[in-house]
Order: structure tokens, then C-alpha cells, then sequence
């Protein structure tokens, strides 16, 4: 009987206990929510601003090549040129108001941009784009311009400096390992020596696209829970670079 009165005595401290326990618990829990919800909205408001940062960027590109093609192409055909590059900045401007755009769109805006930057250069370069991909694929949603940096750098430290050979850029999207894996390749100077130039433009406009499509690629994984990645290597043959081979793995689920 004592022993029931004792256990009676402390029912009330051994439930105040459990209370205290489970409103710690639901409190760390909510901390914890609060403070996640936090930092996934830090993460796409700097989503955001890399995205701004984008515009001027591409804008810039844009702009300082419409004197070249003046002077190389004559009136009839920098008009044309100032046509599409309005039309495409149009684009630019429309698909950087969206968080993701589907990788079709983007495909969409490669094509119509790799075309103008084929308009521009003397001698011109040849391109393919090829999507080995279910339709289910190409609507899968990526930050939109997550690629074009690749393809930019491809065409000004790669294919630009050619004077041996003509240019060639390939863009394929291949589905491999439960991955997206899009494949920029070109035969164009090779990766080292392109890191080796010493033109201070070229040196700004590497560091500033890679270093955003960088930044872009780790917000993108930590607000989707992704492990996309990028790698670039020289592509070598008989121990002579002959061109530059761009990985961007893009996993799914």
C-alpha cells in the first residue's frame, strides 16, 4: 500500500517531467524548422541575385560583339544580327524571372543563342545539339542559363582563338546512371592553353562566368537536394590538345 501511495505521490512530477521533455522536444523541432526555412530563404534570394548578376553579364557579351559584326559583316547583315540578338535578349530577360525553366526551354535558348554567336565570328564554326533523352527528361526543371556559361566559354576561350582549323562545337544530353548528362565538347584550343592566355578581358570574363555558374550549381543542389556536378579536361591527342570536353551531371530521382 505504501508503495502505491508513493508511486501516487509522484505521478504528478514524473508527468510534469514528460511535459517538459515533449514541449523541449516540439520546441527544438520548431527552432529547427524556423531555421531551415531560413536558410532556404537565403538560398533563393541568392539564387535570385546570381541570376540578376546574369543579365548585364550576358548583356555585355551581347552588346560588345554587335561592333565586330558591323565591321566584318557589313549593314545587311548586322541588322539581321541586331534582330535576333533582340529577340534573344527578350528571352534572357523573360526566362531569368523563373526559379526553373524545363531543360527543353533550355535547350530552346542554347540553340537560338549558339546561332547568334555562330552569326558573329569570322571564319564561322559548325554545331550540332543532340538530346538522347525521354520526353520525360526534357521536362525536367533546371535554374534557367545553368548551361549556357559552358557553351559561352566553349565558343570565346576555345573556339575563338582558332586559326588552324575550323571550329566545331557539340552539345549533346545523354541520359546515363540516373543522370542527366549533358556533354559540351569543342575543337578548339584545349583547356590549359586557354588558361594560359593573357588577355585581362578574357581573364575577367572566365572568372566572373564560371565563378557564378559555380555558385548557381551549389544553390541549386542545396534548395533540390541534388548532387549536380561539373568537370572540364583537355581532350589530347598524340600528347597535342585538340579541343575541350565539359561535363554537367544532373541527377534525378
Amino acid at each position: 500500500m505504501k508503495f502505491v501511495d508513493l508511486l501516487y505521490n509522484y505521478i504528478p512530477l514524473i508527468a510534469s517531467n514528460i511535459i517538459v521533455v515533449v514541449f523541449f522536444f516540439f520546441f527544438k523541432k520548431n527552432k529547427e524548422k524556423e531555421s531551415q526555412l531560413h536558410k532556404d530563404e537565403v538560398a533563393k534570394l541568392e539564387a535570385q541575385a546570381l541570376r540578376i548578376q546574369m543579365n548585364p553579364h550576358f548583356i555585355y557579351n551581347a552588346l560588345n560583339s554587335v561592333q565586330s559584326v558591323m565591321i566584318l559583316k557589313g549593314e545587311r547583315e548586322s541588322n539581321r544580327y541586331i534582330g535576333m540578338l533582340s529577340k534573344l535578349l527578350r528571352f534572357t530577360l523573360e526566362i531569368n524571372t523563373y526559379e526553373k525553366i524545363s531543360l527543353k526551354e533550355e535547350i530552346e535558348y542554347l540553340e537560338a543563342y549558339i546561332g547568334l554567336q555562330k552569326m558573329r565570328m569570322d571564319p564561322q564554326f559548325d554545331f550540332e545539339i543532340k538530346t538522347n533523352l525521354p520526353l520525360s527528361l526534357t521536362k525536367y526543371d533546371i535554374p534557367p542559363m545553368l548551361i549556357q556559361p559552358i557553351v559561352e566559354n566553349a565558343i570565346i576561350h576555345g573556339l575563338s582563338p582558332l586559326t588552324q582549323r575550323n571550329g566545331f562545337l557539340s552539345l549533346r544530353f545523354e541520359n546515363k546512371d540516373n543522370a542527366i548528362h549533358v556533354i559540351v565538347e569543342d575543337n578548339g584550343i584545349g583547356y590549359e592553353k586557354s588558361k594560359k592566355q593573357k588577355s585581362k578581358v578574357k581573364k575577367i570574363h572566365k572568372s566572373m562566368a564560371s565563378k557564378i555558374m559555380k555558385e548557381r550549381i551549389d544553390i541549386f543542389n542545396y534548395l533540390s537536394d541534388n548532387k549536380t556536378s561539373f568537370s572540364i579536361r583537355s581532350e589530347i591527342k598524340e600528347n597535342v590538345e585538340v579541343g575541350t570536353v565539359a561535363l554537367l551531371k544532373i541527377p534525378y530521382e
